[in-house]
């Protein structure tokens, strides 16, 4: 005999093949009517709002008449609600965005009354290796999911600890067969006999356990106020006397809680197809919105954070509320539908401009601080450099300044700094107009010069930023003569195009890397779930390049280069000759003494149903992937059986895996490290040397298709029914960005400092009034507040192996967060410079101080402002 805890719940997409739009005017009804029937009928005991709270604030927008109806029960736990703000994915947003996630519906959560404490993620595409870490920094000790698991291959019962890297572990309960187990549940003899106890059955295999969890409920469903008569029917009838009752997410828990020290534990990411689709190829669907995603976070954490905690901790006000505003707005666009991409056109429509919202927002908020920080610290014309990073460091920046004068240098502390000058231009200054009593008074200015330059800057103090001035020449600047050529290089490494081939080569141990670059195209007969290959199909590759540009300064090199290739325009193009070039142009860039080639890619895609990569060559050989998950790193062997899949899997349990942004490959002595900026999928390809195939993009123009090769049966999505999607062909300019370089080892603290490198640029502002279209908001007139600063200010410093995570802004108190994690393999002391400060969890809560950080767990200290 069990005790059945059925899960009344809906599971509320916000937006997917409907809008948010559509979303918000069903909720308006459905969850009315959850608050009515639970009022009238005290037999309900409780129900569960999906565990997210962005669709319970658009409730409320609606209906601000059920707000203190909603918290009553709320408060006496018969409606739950959060913990998270949307339902997250967890592989193709950046960690911080997960943990800010959580703290923005557990704080949402908590203004009705409580946030529910499980960390409930019911249909989340897998599940990456730290969410342990993450649940326990917010005080959770669980999780509840479906997708991902593999009892045969993992832990073998439903119910297990899950242990992370950093050695954090909660309890994990995984529902065996998803969210909908028990969804449209009646009391008819034959549905409990011929669907029901057998569920429950399988169930109690799994679980091992005499409490069995049993969802009920389903995508956007209504709630059956008959629910409780119906499980009083089920009772009575059970072969096994089970009994059947409604329960909730926390007292299941609690119930685990009183096992746990009986479970199985296991550690590693959650990501198999055993049960069920886990979508291992979303990572490339709709690209865009994955790219303009991570420019959106890498802004947030990089620049537009670090620079709020430079500013308020010298005594400048910041509008704490723009920033969280962005952050719930950019949080709407990370569940996992969403940022998977696999929705209608008309939703992604939506989620690109939300996404351009929260750009937006981003951009005026770090203008307005900047200007203010400027205004207090710099003279007219002076170019303030801010470093990010928590170590003291010289860097080559690029960087765009205004001036009068027809020659200029630049000075700190009355020393010459050295710079390039890359591209002058001569602006016309326009015409100041002025209002007189004899009407509108014309005068025309002079024209300025806008200078496009790179700069070597001096020693940037951590965290902090350093006033360069920029200064009229009375000489004229001899400037080098931009060289000509076919290679480029630095301290380094030389890139050389020669014959159409790229080589790369270490000038310090003598590695040489050939045929570095090849594009690599295939048909894609998948959907926005997945791809999958076209029966037949033979990939393109193309690993020749023509010379386009080459520019040489002595601080930057760039190599200028195209490739083409000639593909048959859709699927059915395949059938016939007919083939179409596409164009990639690669500007590769070396600058002086820094370890990373950058390369920015530029297309213009004119082809449907394909799937383009960039296989970048190594020499390298080895069976395991690494790659970046939070704050930790993950090896994965690859490769992968596919004799007889169907009997086992999904999907196809192909070895294409995603990326938090750190790809690498090694072996003894040597490693080859890539820095992804949105693009999250990869595959290594063969072992003799390793090659990484980074995936551009994929186009498709439907939700869901059945019977994929690489994933059998039914569509996902919307079963039976075809949605067009001609947008996700994205038959647009696209734009790609990454670093490779060349280390000694791929161990976590190396991989993460050519991290910091690589996305953790130096960035700039000149206060200056010659021209106001480069930043939002310079046109407008502002009244700033009168403080002198110094024109050098450092916030913090950390010893590596610690890294910095983030610097966001406390919300229970006056100050700033500082977010470190360990990228170590050892325990590292608490930094005497941090040991003062008061420890805190990822909710800002205290915590009893630790006096080591352990590799790959975080710790958070407050900084009060």
């Amino acid at each position: 005999m069990s005790q059945i805890h059925v899960i009344a719940h809906t599971h509320w997409d916000q937006e997917w093949y409907f809008t948010r739009q559509d979303s918000m005017v069903l909720a308006s009804y459905n969850f009315a009517d959850v608050i009515n029937t639970l009022e009238q009928n005290p037999a309900y005991a409780c129900y569960h709002l999906d565990g997210q709270m962005a669709v319970v604030e658009d409730f409320l927008a609606i209906n601000p008449d059920y707000r203190a109806r909603l918290e009553k029960l709320v408060r006496e736990k018969r409606i739950f609600v959060g913990p998270w703000y949307t339902q997250t994915d967890t592989y193709n947003v950046h960690g911080e965005s997960i943990i800010r996630n959580l703290k923005y519906g557990i704080f949402a959560a908590r203004t009705l009354g409580h946030a529910m404490q499980v960390g409930y993620l019911p249909d989340t595409f897998g599940h990456n290796a730290q969410m342990p870490t993450i649940l326990q920094g917010c005080n959770i000790d669980n999780i509840v999911f479906w997708r991902g698991i593999d009892h045969d291959r993992q832990a073998k019962r439903s119910q297990f600890i899950w242990r992370a890297p950093s050695g954090a572990s909660v309890i994990a309960c995984a529902m065996a067969l998803g969210y909908g187990a028990a969804k449209n549940i009646t009391s008819q003899a034959s549905h409990l006999q011929g669907k029901i106890y057998p569920i429950v059955d399988l169930l109690r295999s799994r679980a091992g356990i005499d409490d069995l969890l049993l969802p009920c409920g389903g995508d956007q469903v209504s709630i059956d106020p008959a629910l409780p008569t119906i499980l009083q029917v089920a009772s009575k009838h059970s072969p096994n006397q089970d009994w059947y009752t409604i329960s909730s997410l926390e007292r299941y828990v609690d119930i685990l809680r009183a096992q746990r020290e009986q479970f199985e534990c296991w550690e590693g990411e959650l990501k198999s197809p055993r049960y069920t689709r886990i979508h291992k190829t979303i990572g490339s669907v709709r690209y865009d919105i994955k790219k303009k995603n991570d420019e959106i976070e890498q802004f947030i954490l990089r620049q537009l954070e670090p620079t709020i905690a430079m500013a308020r901790h010298q005594g400048l006000p910041v509008n704490l509320s723009v920033v969280d505003t962005l952050w719930k707005t950019l949080l709407r666009s990370h569940a996992h539908d969403a940022i998977g991409g696999c929705n209608s056109d008309a939703t992604n429509r939506d989620i690109l401009h939300r996404l351009e919202q929260t750009e937006q927002l981003c951009h005026s908020l770090w203008n307005l601080v900047v200007k203010t920080l400027a205004a207090a610290c710099a003279q007219e014309g002076d170019l303030l450099i801010f470093n990010p990073l928590t170590t003291p460091m010289r860097r080559v920046v690029k960087t765009t300044l205004y001036s009068r004068a027809e020659h200029i240098a630049l000075t700190y502390q009355g020393q010459p700094v050295r710079f390039d000058v890359l591209k002058r231009d001569i602006l016309p200054g326009g015409t100041a107009i002025s209002l007189t009593a004899e009407g509108e008074c014309e005068m025309p200015l002079p024209p300025y010069f806008r200078w496009h330059i790179a700069v070597q800057t001096p020693v940037l103090p951590s965290v902090g930023y350093l006033t360069v001035n920029v200064e009229n020449n009375p000489a004229p600047l001899r400037q080098p003569e931009q060289k000509k050529g076919r290679e480029i290089e630095n301290a380094h490494y030389r890139l050389m195009l020669d014959a159409g081939t790229l080589t790369l080569e270490d000038k310090h141990t003598g590695r040489c890397i050939p045929a570095f670059f090849t594009l690599e195209d295939c048909a894609d007969a998948g959907d926005s779930y997945d791809f999958s290959p076209l029966a037949g199909d033979t990939p393109t590759r193309c690993s020749h390049f023509t010379l386009i540009d080459c520019l040489k300064t002595p601080l930057v090199e760039k190599l200028i280069i195209e490739a083409t290739l000639l593909l048959p325009p859709d699927l059915a193009g395949h059938q016939d000759a007919v083939r179409k070039p596409l164009c990639l142009r690669l500007a590769c860039e070396l600058r002086h003494d820094d370890p990373n080639l950058y390369v920015d890619g530029a297309l213009e895609n004119s082809h449907c149903d394909h799937r383009l990569r960039l296989l970048i060559n190594s020499d390298i050989h080895t069976h395991h992937a690494i790659a970046s998950q939070p704050f930790a790193i993950i090896q994965r062997e690859t490769g992968y059986n596919d004799e007889n899949w169907q009997e086992r899997y999904r999907e196809l349990p192909v070895d294409i895996e995603t990326s938090e942004g750190i790809i690498a490959v090694a072996e003894e002595g040597k490693a080859l490290v890539v820095n992804s900026r949105g693009m999250k999928e990869f595959q290594i390809l063969g072992d003799e040397p390793a090659v990484i195939a980074l995936t551009l993009f994929k186009s498709t123009g439907v939700l869901g298709r059945n019977d994929l090769d690489w994933r059998p049966g039914r569509a996902s999505g919307i079963n039976n029914t075809v949605v067009e999607t001609p947008d996700a062909q994205l038959l647009k300019p696209l734009h790609f960005s990454f670093s490779v370089a060349l280390a000694d080892s791929a161990d976590h603290l190396t991989l993460r400092q050519l991290e910091n490198l690589a996305t953790g640029q130096p960035f700039t502002y000149q206060r200056q009034t010659l021209h106001t279209l480069d930043h939002r908001l310079e046109r407008f007139s502002l009244r700033l507040p009168e403080r002198q600063l110094p024109a050098h200010f450092s916030l913090l410093t950390l010893p590596e192996p610690l890294i910095l995570s983030a610097l966001p802004h406390a919300q229970q108190s006056h100050g700033t967060v500082i977010r470190v994690f360990n990228a170590g393999t050892q325990p590292v002391p608490v930094p005497a410079d941090l040991a003062g400060l008061p420890q805190i969890n990822y909710l800002e809560e205290p915590v009893q101080p630790v006096t080591a950080i352990h590799p790959s767990a975080t710790c958070d200290f407050l900084l009060e402002a």
